[in-house]
């Protein structure tokens, strides 16, 4: 009985150890895009999708490394396989021919993006349509489907940057007209610098967009158990504690914002 108990004992500690060793480690990227991707100090991993994308993978069985591109380079690398997800895209910003490469999974925030005005802007109220000669500060990489009809015809120029943090300063500065962010990246960025608010215009919405995981398509059997931690987290306040936790401060309404459009 004894040897029994010890061939049992090993041959479990065995399909134990097999089982470990199955874990895949996938790689995620993302930009350094404050409160929701960045590296602190530490040179650690910190931010809501970070914090948000840890919980699911634990909870499905999956180890993420995370690592961080300039938007441009981090695109390039998911194009072209070297990494296995991006755990803070959104379908809407991405072409219809991304999903024959990638598969999303359920939405576990909604972000949205605007255009932001100096507040004695003579544009920060005008809708989207009638904007015209005017340059719009833009991260490098990141894609504007609302902008894109107005940038084709010249209606609207572009001035590139690699960091939100530097299109405050474009802004200030005068160099754009106005810069596209999302709320609570700008109201991060206001209240890391100590700016206030009401110096700044809320303008045309860009984007209302569902926050996701995108994976290589290769990784799709990952999705159903991804999912059911997503729904878990969404549902039980856990992902909306994440977030109001990394924000500096409540909900920013610049200036006096316009109309949702």
């Amino acid at each position: 009985m004894r040897r029994y108990r010890l061939l049992f004992g090993c041959a479990l500690l065995a399909a134990l150890g097999c089982s470990a060793g199955q874990v895949q480690s996938l790689s995620g990227g993302a930009s350094q895009w404050p409160p929701y991707s960045y590296q602190d100090d530490a040179g650690q991993a910190q931010g809501i999708a970070v914090e948000i994308m840890r919980q699911a993978a634990a909870q499905s069985g999956q180890q993420v490394d995370f690592v961080f591109y300039p938007a441009t380079r981090l695109n390039r690398l998911l194009d072209e396989g070297r990494l296995d997800l991006n755990y803070a895209d959104s379908p809407q910003w991405n072409s219809l021919e991304a999903t024959e490469q990638f598969v999303y999974s359920q939405p576990y925030l909604q972000v949205r993006e605007y255009l932001y005005f100096l507040d004695n802007h003579p544009a920060r109220h005008l809708p989207l349509e009638q904007l015209r000669g005017l340059r719009i500060g833009v991260v490098r990489g990141y894609t504007y489907h609302r902008l894109t009809a107005a940038l084709n015809s010249g209606r609207l120029s572009t001035l590139e940057t690699s960091r939100e943090r530097a299109l405050l300063d474009l802004l200030m500065l005068g160099r754009v007209d106005a810069i596209a962010l999302v709320d609570d990246v700008f109201g991060d960025q206001l209240a890391a610098r100590g700016l206030d608010p009401d110096r700044f215009a809320r303008g045309a919405k860009l984007s209302d967009a569902p926050l996701v995981i995108k994976l290589q398509r290769q990784h799709a059997d990952q999705l159903p158990a991804l999912n059911a931690a997503l729904q878990a987290l969404v549902q039980s306040g856990e992902v909306e504690r994440i977030r109001r936790s990394h924000l500096r401060t409540p909900a920013i309404q610049p200036g006096r914002a316009t109309a949702e459009r």
